[in-house]
This record gives C-alpha cells, sequence and structure tokens, in this order.
C-alpha cells in the first residue's frame, strides 16, 4: 500500500478519568459542554427542520449533478482534455475498464487502483490463511503463533523479495533496546529516536540498496518481491515497534506503578510474555500488516491468547455484507464522478465556484470512501481469524461538524495509538494547547517527510484551538440561559459551518491539492461570481450541522456511541 493517507489523526483530550482512549468531552457536541447536559426534546418534525430537510432535498442531488455533470465533459468537451485523461484513466478502453455497461472508470488514484485490482489475490491468500489458522486453533491451539510467524515470513518474502531481511535487522535492534534497557526512561526514548529516525532514512534513501551498503551484497537487489516499496508499509511497524516498547516498560514498573499505568494503557503481561516469539508475530501478523487496523501489543498478545467472545460468525458476516456494499458504492461512483483525474490533471479551466467546490468535495469523499473499504478489508480478515481491532471510519466524513470528533472519527486506531503513547506521555489534558502541536508533527512525519505534510498537520492543530477554546468559555448551561438556547444553538451551528470550511481547506492542501492547488481552487472560488455561491453555501452547511446536532441528541436518547 502507499503512503496514503492515509491518513491523519489526532489526539484528544480525555472523556474522563478513567481512561485515556476516549474523546474530549468538549468535542462530543459543540452545543453541550458534558454529557451531563440534559438532551432536548425531539426536533425532527418541527417546522424548523422541514426547512433544513427542504434545503438538503435541493442541494444533495445538485452536488451530484453537478461532479457527474464536469466529469462527463471532461471526458467529452474537448480533444484535447480526452487526451489527458486517456492518459489519467492509463490508457484504458471505456468497455475494457467497465464491462458491458461501456462507461470509463476513473482509474487515477494509485493507492485505490493497486487494492481493486488485487482483490482477487488478497481474496486467495486471506482464504488459504484462514482454513490453516482455523485448523491449527482447533487442533493444535499452542502453535498458532509459530504458524502465524512461519505464514508471515512466507508471505512477506513473497512481497518483499530480500528486503525482509532489513526489516528483521530493524526491528531486530528495537527489540535488544528493548530487552536490555527497555526498563528505563532511557530505553524508551531510544526507541523513539531509533523508530523516527527510520522513518527519515527510509524516507531519504527509498528503503535504501544492498549494494550501497557492500558491493558484494548487490545481487540481492535484484530479487526484489511483488511490492518493492517496502518501506511504505513499514510505517505501521514503526507504530507496532513503538507499542511493544512502551507496553514492555510499562510492565517493568513497579507494581505501585504498574497499578497507576492501568488506566492509562491495557493491563500490563507477565514479562516472559515480552519474547522474540511475541514480538515478531505481533509485528507481522498478516492480516493487519499491510494497512492495520493499528493494534498495541497487550491487546494483541491477549486476544492471541483468548479469542474475544463479540467476534462471531454473524457478526463477522454482517460486517463482510458492509464491505462489499461500500465497495459497490465506490464501482459507481469512480464509473460517475471522474474528479480524482480532474484534480490530477487540472483540468478544472473556466469552472465555476460551484463546480471547483464539488470536485474539491467529492475527492475528500473518496479518499474516505477507499480508506473505508481498505480498512474495513484487514479488519473482516483479521475478524475472520477472531481477532478484533477498533473500526477506523466510524463516521462518514460529511456528518461531522466538529474538529476534533472529525479526527477522532477518522483513523481511529492511530488516534488511539496516539493518545495513548503520546498524547498523555506528554501530560494529555493538562497541556491541551501545547501537546496538539508535537502530535501534529508527529502525524504529518509518520505519513510523509514533506513541506506539504507539516503544513497540514499545523493548520490542523491551529484549526482546532478556537474550537477547544469558544467550547471551554461559551459551550455551558450559563451561556445557554444567558443567550437563550435556539440562539445558542444558532451560533454554534454558524461556528461549525467554520470548522467544516477549515477542515476541507487543510485536507484538501495535506492529500488533495496541494497549497499551490488549494490557492488556485480559492480564487476560483472566492470571486464576484462566488458571492451568491458563498452564501448558498453557507445556507446548506448550516442546515446539515443542525440535523447533525439533532442526529447526536437522538444518539443520545438513544444511547449510543460513534
Amino acid at each position: 500500500m502507499s503512503k496514503k493517507q492515509d491518513s491523519v489523526d489526532v489526539p484528544l483530550l480525555p472523556r474522563n478519568s478513567q481512561t485515556s482512549l476516549d474523546a474530549s468531552s468538549t468535542s462530543d457536541d459543540i452545543t453541550r459542554a458534558s454529557s451531563r447536559a440534559p438532551v432536548p426534546a425531539s426536533r425532527w418534525k418541527t417546522p424548523e427542520f422541514f426547512v433544513y430537510y427542504l434545503v438538503i432535498a435541493i442541494g444533495f442531488p445538485s452536488m451530484c449533478l453537478c461532479a457527474m455533470g464536469v466529469s462527463k465533459g471532461a471526458v467529452t468537451d474537448t480533444p484535447v482534455l480526452s487526451a489527458i485523461f486517456k492518459e489519467a484513466f492509463q490508457g484504458l478502453d471505456a468497455r475494457e475498464e467497465s464491462g458491458t455497461d461501456g462507461r470509463t472508470r476513473d482509474n487515477s488514484d494509485p493507492q485505490y487502483a493497486s487494492f481493486r485490482n488485487n482483490i482477487p489475490l488478497l481474496l486467495q491468500v486471506a482464504m488459504g490463511y484462514l482454513l490453516l489458522s482455523h485448523a491449527i486453533q482447533r487442533y493444535a491451539p499452542r502453535f498458532r503463533s509459530h504458524f502465524s510467524l512461519l505464514f508471515s515470513v512466507i508471505f512477506l518474502t513473497i512481497i518483499h523479495g530480500t528486503s525482509i531481511l532489513k526489516i528483521a535487522a530493524i526491528t531486530g535492534v528495537n527489540y535488544i533496546i528493548t530487552k536490555t534497557i527497555g526498563h528505563l526512561k532511557v530505553g524508551v526514548a531510544m526507541t523513539w529516536i531509533w523508530s523516527l529516525g527510520i522513518l527519515y532514512v527510509n524516507s531519504v534513501y527509498d528503503g535504501y540498496k544492498f549494494g550501497h551498503m557492500h558491493s558484494g551484497l548487490a545481487y540481492l537487489d535484484a530479487l526484489k518481491g511483488i511490492n518493492m516499496r517496502w518501506w511504505i508499509t513499514f510505517n505501521f511497524s514503526t507504530l507496532r515497534m513503538i507499542s511493544f516498547s512502551m507496553d514492555y516498560y510499562w510492565a517493568c514498573g513497579t507494581p505501585n506503578k504498574a497499578r497507576q499505568e492501568v488506566r492509562l494503557t491495557a493491563k500490563p503481561h507477565p514479562l516472559p510474555v515480552y519474547s522474540l516469539l511475541s514480538y515478531a508475530c505481533y509485528l507481522t501478523y498478516v492480516p493487519l500488516y499491510l494497512a492495520g487496523p493499528i493494534i498495541t501489543f497487550n491487546d494483541f498478545t491477549a486476544q492471541f491468547r483468548h479469542a474475544p467472545r463479540e467476534v462471531t460468525v454473524r457478526s463477522t458476516v454482517m460486517y463482510a455484507i458492509r464491505w462489499v456494499s461500500s465497495l459497490l458504492v465506490m464501482e459507481y461512483l469512480l464509473h460517475t464522478v471522474y474528479v480524482v483525474a480532474i484534480k490530477d490533471t487540472r483540468a478544472w479551466e473556466g469552472y465555476s465556484p460551484f463546480q471547483m467546490s464539488m470536485v474539491g468535495y467529492f475527492n475528500l469523499t473518496l479518499i474516505w470512501l477507499k480508506l473505508l473499504i481498505i480498512w474495513r478489508f484487514f479488519r473482516l480478515w483479521a475478524l475472520s481469524d477472531r481477532v478484533t481491532a477498533c473500526e477506523n471510519m466510524t463516521r462518514c466524513m460529511s456528518n461531522n461538524y466538529s474538529a476534533i470528533d472529525f479526527w477522532r472519527a477518522w483513523h481511529r486506531s492511530y488516534n488511539r495509538w496516539l493518545v495513548r503513547y503520546l498524547y498523555v506521555p506528554l501530560g494529555g489534558a493538562k497541556y491541551y494547547a501545547l501537546n496538539i502541536w508535537p502530535t501534529f508533527t508527529f502525524v504529518a512525519v509518520w505519513h510523509d517527510i514533506s513541506l506539504r505534510l507539516l503544513t497540514w498537520g499545523w493548520m490542523i492543530a491551529a484549526f482546532i484551538l478556537p474550537e477547544v477554546l469558544l467550547v471551554k468559555v461559551f459551550g455551558n448551561e450559563r451561556w445557554r440561559r444567558k443567550i437563550g438556547y435556539t440562539t445558542h444553538r444558532h451560533l454554534a451551528a454558524t461556528a461549525g459551518v467554520a470548522n467544516i470550511l477549515m477542515m476541507m481547506t487543510a485536507n484538501l492542501v495535506g492529500f488533495v491539492v496541494g497549497l499551490d492547488g488549494v490557492k488556485i481552487m480559492l480564487a476560483q472560488t472566492f470571486n464576484r461570481n462566488g458571492l451568491l455561491f458563498m452564501l448558498g453555501n453557507f445556507v446548506c452547511i448550516f442546515s446539515t450541522v443542525q440535523i447533525q446536532f439533532e442526529l447526536r441528541n437522538e444518539e443520545a436518547r438513544r444511547g449510543w456511541k460513534a
């Protein structure tokens, strides 16, 4: 898999004193500072909300028709654009791409194209692994870890070739650090320095070659494997290295210290559990190796020993149906909305502000959906092996008005990793305004060491601070009574609109068109012709935020958790 994404995530304030793995109580609802606030009566059938329903009934179809319209025009309008798009679609004939319907499919996202094209192969590997794994679990459960490691070595050798030796050397150094000085704070520091250093060296030297280490090893570079860019997926391995080392550090604490750490981490295991076999098995566990979701060492080891009861055949089958449904939605969008190719070729000359905004919005939507599909596939594989990891996408991208809630729901497993191993050790909620800066810097560097990603990370941190301040100052019962509940809700919705626009801008910079591309898009959107569009845009987003407020209230009434 490529360096996606990814994906991007942020630490959150603890919901309560019992755990640091939940999100901030300040972000649960921008209209309520505490979950103890009473839930208002339902507004679903009020005249006010029927106005919002009308706005959405008009706005959403218009958005879809606009995106489909610019996509069709981009392919057919001019010979120049047709040539550009032929290249963007990798030169594939429309009917060869899509079968009998004759539609062109936007195949210009290399990450999703690679995953989609390899789904049949991945399914075959998954089926073979699961058949063998369940046989081992049934007849020789003591050897489950041995089987998993053996299968992983074979799998990694096929996909990475001789680069598996580099992976073994890097992770081996981390194991030695942990087992020799990992019980000391200096050992934890060395693990972080080693992991961050590897991220930097991998990025600068593109995984480096054996021939550069010694001329006599140059022949090993020819045995590359299927996925030559092993250092891309290794980013996940660095998180697992740190998880192992810090879980070991906490397990080595005094009994009193260990009891204090239980609320910060999963319960530590006895020290013999932190063995080389467990470490290697955790690092290379095939279902979660390529893309996650991320799971801590303590959690993984506990599940490998005792399968969780909540994983049942029925729940796994239902999850498989959800994955297939998401895949079908993506197929429809790729055959009708070509905004990724438009973005890549910057073929937006002459677009109206509405058309430009739809190119940006649907690009973000497709990024969310592709990551949802990829993460759900590998989570489904792990579930089928009776290992559960948290759902990475817990809300639709368009169902977020809070910047903090957005990152809690996007790549949630990484979010929890950050809270557990970085945010809380740095001081947690006590230094929230300071801690988000090193945390987002790490998030940016982990994705890719580039100025564009650093800019994105710092923009996210800067955009979160106003929300935290506003909720802390005005998100309380005193202010609601002072200015009136309805006025407070409308002001909160206005702040939600600002949040959504800022987060879209930041993510367009980080993962779509970069800073220069966003400047072009904003210039074509915020002009004289765009004033009416911006007014309509505000009305539409304001209406959706009000609906989202009521959805959160409905979740509270029914006792649901996102």
